[in-house]
């Protein structure tokens, strides 16, 4: 989450509060009063009640979402992807004792994805379709290991017909390994350099 928050007052301008929005690059302005958190504002909010004529008469307190959803420091980060994608919204206030502590955006949710998987450390990917047997991913690894391949993540794609586990991998004969998994009677085994 990002913690050196930009804010806004209810009673600002919506001029104002787009001058923040730019000089700071951001798309989502928590709305504080007395410290407290009080409302959540967009950009795209913004852009909606922008009329030139209402431009001047406007408030924050106005457009602003009210009572957004927020969540606690020690929200894990799945559920704050869930709470995200299941509502259709941006970001989530991080919010504390009726203050806001943080904002955790789709952008700070992919970040941490993608340094999980270890998506831009460099190696391959292997999809495989492990058997329905007790032991096939112990298989799958100890064969990526013997073509001396390092494992960087594991992850699935859940289908209901069957799960596909992908491994980023680095180093190794990733076609060695891949021949030998479709030799064992592995399914859906493709290599994505």
């Amino acid at each position: 989450m990002v913690t050196d928050l930009v804010t806004i007052g209810k009673e600002a301008g919506i001029r104002d509060a787009l001058t923040v929005m730019k000089k700071f690059s951001v798309r989502h302005l928590p709305v504080v009063e007395g410290g407290l958190f009080i409302g959540l504002v967009t950009s795209g909010d913004l852009k909606q009640a922008v009329l030139a004529s209402m431009l001047e008469t406007l408030k924050v307190g106005d457009v602003m979402l009210q009572n957004p959803i927020t969540i606690a420091r020690d929200t894990s980060l799945e559920k704050a992807a869930r709470i995200i994608y299941e509502k259709n919204i941006g970001c989530l206030p991080v919010v504390e004792d009726g203050k806001i502590v943080g904002i955790i955006t789709i952008k700070d949710i992919l970040k941490a994805f993608i340094e999980i998987m270890g998506v831009l450390k460099s190696g391959s990917r292997l999809d495989v379709v492990l058997k329905g047997v007790h032991g096939s991913f112990d298989e799958v690894v100890s064969i990526i290991e013997s073509k001396g391949g390092s494992i960087i993540s594991a992850g699935m794609t859940i289908d209901d017909d069957e799960n596909t586990h992908h491994f980023r991998i680095s180093g190794g004969d990733t076609a060695a390994i891949a021949e030998e998994l479709i030799q064992l009677g592995y399914r859906g085994v493709r290599v994505v350099d």
